[in-house]
């Protein structure tokens, strides 16, 4: 490549139109990144969901369930489920000693609320026992202690149920907040792949996780209690009823599980579908604007539409699964009325019994066979929450292959870690000088799109050095890498070779095209990426740095600067893109990387902007297409196909844009 002084004028390209931004579009709201950002492994929607040649056929189906695919086969291998939840479910309680003492509460309160279940089926045998003799003194004694024995049994009940939630809750905080920091950590938000709606799996899934762990934990303790408990009971009284009872749920166990074994994979299919559905409605709220002006709603809808006819054809599978299962569990569920009964009434006419006896042994067959029958009764929510443990850990295992091992909390072991770090031959080394400084340099730079698949190359051993208040232009096509080097020098792409070295982090501000308005009040926008009570500015500092980019009246006409508001509406872009230069102004950084941070202002407002950054003194890569560029840089780097050349830029260029801006 070459290093030489060449006439600017004829190469470059006024057009406001020929736009390339590193934020072009709104943000993906799963991915938080630029939609127009080059990501062949990036999943828009679920592959299930993509358009393929067969769709006609895939509508026009025979009626009856598809066949099971092995990925389904997988997610309901029980051994793989288990060892998903142990590897969700332990660091927690392993971690955390109020953890420990929370559910030593429960589990004490399990053991009392079984011992007075116990308790209440010896007082309803003789309560029954006293009305069949027609012995009136017993009777009313019995009513009395059961009386006394549900008011003692009401408290441990309810907070049975109040530590139980409160230690859930506790859960939910303690793996939400790790998750969240994994999934903040090593631009993970950024850089994941292959795993769609994050934010679901975050808010929702792991709640549904906590939630339901612990309840099926303390299902299975009360089960195992009451087992015990109830078949000593039901033993004494008649051991072939005993027998019968386990015969009967093991035949009903067996054929459930058989016959509902798709659930597992149904219900995960289904989870996937709502959830594109989901983001689709949200991505048209968020996009709202653009389509009216298109006038897209009918192309909206009949994708919106197409997502939603997913959803319902895989959920009346699930439906017609359900039926089959309906059938056993119906005729399961109302058989055990009359069983017991039938069973014993033989010895009760044959005065060997009591009719409090037969009572108690109905309500002790009833509660073992509840205790043995956990998966007839509840296999549909079963499947629902193994489906849900393996979307989470799916999840899970995305963020930590892209972290420290050190940093990792479930433990993940996966043969792709840090794949941030891994690229098109070995990778793009990024050097960071920790301090305040602002210099730059670029090595033989080769940068590849992302994706092992079929990588482009955008550019071909790049080479530049920029002291100190130094200023670059980068221009040329659109698609040629101009946004693709800037993300480059961010760290966010790291596909190729080169040795990028360039100041701390925090010593270089981003300037796109759609600037990033954040939730919260004006003062929160102003001083983003800080936080409002570490950046410690005054109201004057930042009502000035407004008035600098011609913002002054924005406090005033919004109620003051901790007015909350949804402000990427409410501002123009424009106003938005004036925003982030006083967020420039009060960083002080020593990089500005403007990525068409000017498009959407006028030209005499874009001088006072570059006269603003210029005053700073702090070294400039920008990229746009506008002439009128030219007077604020000294460099002009020109990418096409791969190849680029590198300039000066000559007073010569500056006055010829001059002249054609004041005759145009």
């Amino acid at each position: 490549m070459r290093f030489q002084s060449v006439t600017f004028i004829s190469s470059f390209t006024p057009s406001l139109h020929s736009i390339q931004s590193l934020s072009r579009a709104s943000l993906d709201r799963r991915s938080k990144r630029p939609q127009n950002a080059f990501r062949p492994n990036r999943r828009v929607t679920t592959s299930s969901l993509a358009q393929d040649p067969n769709s006609e056929q895939k509508d026009n189906r025979k009626p009856g369930l598809p066949e099971e695919t092995d990925a389904e086969r997988k997610r309901r291998e029980i051994g793989r489920l288990f060892s998903l939840f142990s590897r969700l479910a332990l660091p927690y309680w392993k971690a955390e000693k109020q953890a420990r003492r929370d559910l030593t509460s429960v589990v004490a309160l399990t053991f009392l609320q079984s011992g007075i279940s116990v308790l209440f089926s010896f007082v309803s045998r003789d309560f029954w026992t006293a009305l069949n003799t027609k012995n009136a003194e017993l009777f009313y004694h019995q009513a009395e202690v059961f009386c006394a024995v549900l008011l003692a049994f009401t408290p441990v009940i309810v907070y049975y149920h109040y530590f139980r939630d409160k230690c859930a809750l506790r859960w939910r905080d303690w793996i939400t907040n790790r998750v969240l920091k994994q999934y903040c950590s090593n631009r993970n938000f950024y850089t994941l792949e292959a795993v769609d709606n994050p934010d679901q799996r975050i808010a929702q899934d792991l709640n549904s996780f906590t939630t339901e762990s612990l309840a099926l934990f303390l299902t299975l303790l009360v089960s195992a209690i009451d087992l015990v408990s109830f078949s000593t009971i039901l033993f004494s009284i008649y051991p072939y009823l005993f027998a019968v009872l386990l015969v009967y749920a093991s035949t009903g166990t067996y054929l459930t599980a058989v016959l509902g074994k798709r659930l597992i994979g149904l219900n995960y299919n289904q989870i996937v579908r709502e959830a594109d559905l989901r983001y689709g409605l949200i991505r048209m709220r968020e996009n709202a604007e653009s389509i009216a002006f298109f006038n897209g709603e009918k192309r909206e809808n009949a994708e919106i539409t197409r997502r939603l006819k997913a959803a319902i054809e895989n959920m009346s599978d699930v439906i017609d699964l359900r039926r089959q299962v309906g059938f056993l569990q119906t005729g399961y569920k109302y058989a055990v009325r009359i069983l017991p009964a039938f069973l014993v009434a033989p010895r009760y006419f044959a005065g060997a019994i009591e009719l409090g006896s037969v009572t108690q042994s109905m309500s002790a067959f009833s509660h073992i066979l509840d205790d043995l029958s956990l998966v007839v009764n509840r296999f549909d929510s079963l499947s629902q929450f193994g489906a849900g443990i393996d979307r989470l850990a799916q999840f899970v295992q995305a963020l930590e292959d892209n972290i420290e091992e050190e940093q990792r909390t479930f433990g993940t072991n996966s043969e792709k870690n840090l794949t941030r770090g891994r690229g098109h031959r070995g990778g793009i080394v990024l050097n960071e000088i920790p301090g305040r400084n602002r210099f730059l340099s670029v090595q033989n730079l080769t940068l590849y799109t992302p994706g092992d698949d079929m990588p482009r190359k955008l550019i071909d051993n790049l080479s530049f050095t920029l002291t100190p208040g130094e200023r670059l232009l980068v221009c040329g096509p659109s698609g040629n890498g101009k946004s693709s080097l800037l993300r480059a020098l961010a760290g966010l792409w790291t596909n190729g070779s080169g040795i990028i070295t360039c100041p701390d982090h925090s010593e270089l501000f981003f300037l796109p095209q759609k600037p990033y308005c954040t939730l919260g009040s004006l003062r929160d926008n102003l001083v983003y990426p800080k936080d409002v009570k570490t950046a410690n500015f005054t109201d004057a500092a930042l009502l000035r740095a407004l008035d600098l980019v011609e913002l002054s009246e924005l406090p005033s006409r919004m109620g003051g600067l901790d007015a909350v508001a949804d402000w990427g509406d409410v501002l123009s872009l424009g106003e938005q893109q004036r925003l982030q230069f006083a967020r420039l102004f009060l960083s002080g950084t020593g990089v500005a990387i403007i990525d068409e941070g000017t498009s959407a202002l006028s030209v005499q407002i874009e001088k006072a902007m570059y006269e603003l950054v210029l005053g700073l003194g702090a070294t400039i890569v920008s990229v746009g297409h506008r002439p009128t560029l030219l007077g604020y840089h000294e460099r002009i780097l020109r990418l096409w196909e791969g190849s680029w050349e590198l300039a000066d830029i000559t007073q010569a260029e500056r006055d010829d844009v001059v002249m054609q801006t004041l005759y145009s």
